[in-house]
């Protein structure tokens, strides 16, 4: 009887190994994951090329030569943004305009000069001669410390409710709004032309871009959680705060 059986057993596991074997499909068939690169950007209201440059992390004169802008860097609603670093730099004809402008009013007897308001970057050039004397910008203990590696680089200060909140340094304030995200009420200030402060999680702003403002002047105070983010970035990428409010 165990003669009969053993060929019968070790056919059936035969069989049965055969028919459990899961199917593979071939990789062609397989479908690829997404993958996406946002390379363009398109300007909405209220937006200013320094906003812009802060959410993708540029520098504002680096996102400038990649779409052949010049100073004062204006964007308007609506215009598209290039936010490919490997694309070589447009060639404006802007400061070709200008030229042909400057000349032309050489020639022209203007009878009145009108009255231009300075730019952000005239008014970054009067103080770069000052230097920077960096100071906490709000009283109160940095309950989150710098970390490279989370989505938000900057720190967070606890102080009270409604507190009012200074410069760290003085500046130009070149965006004041809500229009990035999981900052709040933001208010941007650019010391340099590779250094920017930021203020965000504010519940009211008391500043507008152009400002020129010093440590003595309030650019915002803080809601009911008197909590305030506060990063620094030099050409474009994130430091600690710390190195320099100390």
């Amino acid at each position: 009887m165990l003669r009969l059986t053993l060929p019968l057993l070790i056919l059936l596991v035969s069989f049965l190994s055969q028919g459990c074997t899961p199917y593979n499909a071939p990789i062609v068939d397989l479908d690829q994951p997404p993958s996406r690169i946002i390379k363009t950007h398109l300007v909405e209201e209220g937006e200013t090329l320094y906003s812009i440059a802060w959410r993708y992390d540029f520098n504002a004169s680096e996102l400038a030569r990649i779409n052949g802008l010049t100073k004062p860097y204006g964007v308007r609603k609506g215009q598209v943004l290039n936010l490919d670093r490997s694309v070589k730099p447009k060639i404006s004809t802007t400061s070709a305009v200008s030229k042909v402008k400057k000349v032309a009013s050489k020639v022209i007897d203007r009878t009145v000069t009108p009255v231009k308001k300075p730019t952000v970057n005239q008014s970054v050039t009067k103080l770069s001669g000052k230097k920077l004397h960096w100071k906490k910008p709000i009283k109160g203990k940095i309950i989150k410390s710098y970390n490279p590696n989370n989505l938000q680089k900057g720190i967070v200060i606890q102080a009270d409710s409604g507190a009012p909140v200074k410069p760290a340094a003085h500046g130009v304030v070149v965006y004041a709004g809500d229009g990035l995200r999981d900052y709040g009420k933001l208010v941007i200030i650019k010391h340099s032309d590779y250094l920017l402060s930021a203020y965000g999680h504010n519940q009211k702003l008391l500043v507008s871009e152009g400002q020129v403002v010093d440590g003595s002047k309030i650019i915002s105070k803080l809601g009911t959680s008197g909590r305030l983010y506060f990063e620094i970035r030099k050409d474009g990428k994130p430091v600690n705060p710390v190195a320099y409010i100390k």
